[in-house]
């Protein structure tokens, strides 16, 4: 009965989530809106969760170490967009593309991400976490920041002209020691939140067995 219900659940996921990138890409195009940590973390949710779903009615699901980490990488990824918009850019002039589009910026920001969240929270099994798993789910991280990096180097710009895709990254603001500064910040953050959950996977899977 839980595997059924687990499987409707993330066919809700996918729905809200496509629903989320469809909005958004009507806003910007594809490739203005592929350009944004958020949007890029929301498509990751899609795709994983429509390939689970396909594999979960195969009877193909391997909840091996590879899908501990993929999952990982996409839950972490979307929850950093959750934290990020409710904790820093909420109300920042930055989102100005979203001024009038609440149910668009809602949908990414917090609908998509908490559906995610509670998905390993309610189905996840727990007690798999690795204590070096939140080092390899900060790849993402990386990857973007790098990608960033390279894109504004090679003069690329991003919606209304500007030259960053987040305030944190505005380096005519803060220079480059101001930016590199906040990017560690927000790594270590990225890898702290992993770390906690990591072990509090650790206990919840710890307890479950004592049962």
């Amino acid at each position: 009965m839980k595997e059924k219900i687990s499987l409707i659940y993330k066919m809700i996921i996918v729905l809200v989530s496509g629903i989320a990138l469809y909005l958004n890409f009507k806003l910007l195009t594809f490739r203005q809106g592929i350009l944004y940590f958020t949007n890029i973390s929301n498509l990751m949710c899609f795709i994983y969760f429509f390939v689970l779903i396909i594999l979960m009615l195969m009877g193909k699901e391997k909840k091996d170490e590879k899908h501990c980490i993929i999952k990982g990488i996409v839950t972490m990824a979307i929850t950093l967009t959750f934290f990020m918009y409710n904790f820093y850019l909420r109300g920042d002039s930055s989102t100005s593309v979203f001024i009038g589009h609440d149910l668009e910026c809602n949908l990414v920001h917090i609908v998509v991400p908490l559906l995610v969240m509670f998905d390993y929270a309610i189905f996840g099994e727990k007690g798999h976490l690795k204590k070096y798993y939140p080092l390899i789910w900060s790849t993402i991280l990386i990857a973007y920041q790098s990608f960033v990096a390279v894109y504004i180097g090679c003069g690329g710009k991003f919606s209304n002209g500007l030259t960053y895709p987040y305030p944190y990254m505005d380096l005519e603001k803060y220079g480059v020691a101001g930016v590199t500064r906040n990017l560690i910040v927000i790594f270590i953050l990225y890898i702290g939140y992993g770390t906690i959950i990591q072990m509090l996977d650790s206990k919840w899977g710890e307890k479950r067995k004592i049962k």
